[in-house]
């Protein structure tokens, strides 16, 4: 059971509904506005369990050990099938992220503030260590305005991530990477959208 809408907590329908599915197709157009800004545009099935539209914006100085980007998104729950469907939530979610290059050991921060999934409002914190080879693990949290007893057992977001990329055990470049996400539980309070 969930006191928020179902964005997350659905999963198993979403895993067991259909043995062939799109988790993603989308369409993505990246570009410069000038020196140092950046925009991407995109739309289509974002994730498995979200479609819709975005774009984002990234102010990135040359050599600057910090960044920062806003993102805007409308996005509507798709069918359990994860085909072409869509179920009758909707929601604008959107972040703005200051990124931090920390200069120590590798280690690079983000925090996020903003409109989730279930229309909660707070914040993210992600510290993760990226190695020469690529690999990069790390861990999150996430407090929104959802109190401990809404949100369910877990009180609030957590995790930890591993994200490593093919190209450092294969012997040829393939662009792709395996990711590993331990959450002690899934709930709909802190969900982001997990877009490409």
């Amino acid at each position: 059971p969930s006191a928020l809408p179902q964005v997350r907590t659905l999963v198993r329908e979403y895993v067991t509904t259909s043995r062939l599915n799109i988790p993603n197709l989308q369409l993505t157009h990246v570009g410069k506005f000038g020196s140092n800004h950046f925009y991407s545009v995109y739309g289509g099935y974002l994730e498995s369990m979200f479609g819709g539209v975005g774009a984002e914006w990234l102010y990135r100085p040359f050599a600057s050990r910090f960044a920062f980007g806003v993102d805007a998104n409308a996005v509507r729950q798709r069918d359990f099938d994860q085909h072409f469907g869509f179920r009758d939530y909707t929601v604008q979610t959107g972040h703005a992220t200051l990124y931090w290059d920390t200069g120590w050991e590798d280690v690079q921060v983000m925090l996020s503030a903003g409109r989730y999934l279930a229309r909660d409002l707070g914040a993210t914190l992600n510290v993760q260590r990226v190695f020469k080879n690529g690999i990069s693990m790390g861990a999150w949290a996430t407090k929104t305005n959802v109190s401990a007893e809404q949100f369910g057992e877990g009180s609030f977001d957590k995790g930890i991530f591993m994200r490593i990329p093919f190209d450092a055990i294969f012997p040829r470049s393939t662009g792709t990477a395996g990711n590993f996400v331990w959450r002690p539980i899934l709930r709909d309070g802190g969900a982001m959208l997990g877009r490409a």
